[in-house]
């Protein structure tokens, strides 16, 4: 298994109200519509009388041939969890307010299943044709997998802005 780095550790910092559940619905239908497999490695809520905390790692990955998959790994750690209600045109909703963090990274994994890496001549092999037949199709890959993360980020970031008090 060989993981290219395409998008290393960006982050997402914000500190206010917003609300989690649609955070989640954002996520998890941008990773349905671009046809990713959703992973979830890691789901931790801990919830005291002064606090809640929240943390979430998914790695949803879309298979693209039987040597690549495109992995977007997110960390999402979310703190100081309270709920709020906000009153909007005569209806009242309950939002959290909370610091939140997203980690990205995005790798191109290939030979994901292991079996170029078996044996000596394999590995060989899978590095003469990594480097002169794959290296064209890897980078649209590559290409795909960036702009896909960039997407997330900015629907996230949107999505955020959205709560921002006026």
């Amino acid at each position: 298994m060989i993981k290219d780095y395409v998008v290393y550790d960006e982050f997402i910092e914000y500190s206010g109200p917003f609300e989690l559940r649609e955070l989640y619905m954002l996520i998890d239908t941008f990773f349905k519509e671009n046809h990713y497999d959703k992973n979830e490695i890691k789901h931790y809520e801990k919830k005291t009388e002064e606090e809640r905390y929240l943390e979430l790692i998914l790695e949803p990955f879309k298979t693209v041939s039987e040597y690549i998959k495109l992995n977007i790994n997110m960390e999402i750690f979310v703190r100081n969890i309270k709920d709020i209600e906000i009153e909007r045109k005569g209806k009242k909703k309950t939002l959290q307010q909370a610091d939140i963090s997203l980690r990205f990274r995005s790798f191109v994994l290939k030979d994901y299943e292991g079996i170029w890496g078996r044996n000596p001549f394999y590995s060989f092999a899978r590095s003469m044709v990594d480097k002169f037949i794959y290296k064209m199709h890897v980078g649209e890959f590559s290409d795909e997998l960036v702009n896909d993360t960039r997407i997330l980020q900015n629907n996230i970031k949107a999505f955020l802005n959205l709560y921002k008090v006026r």
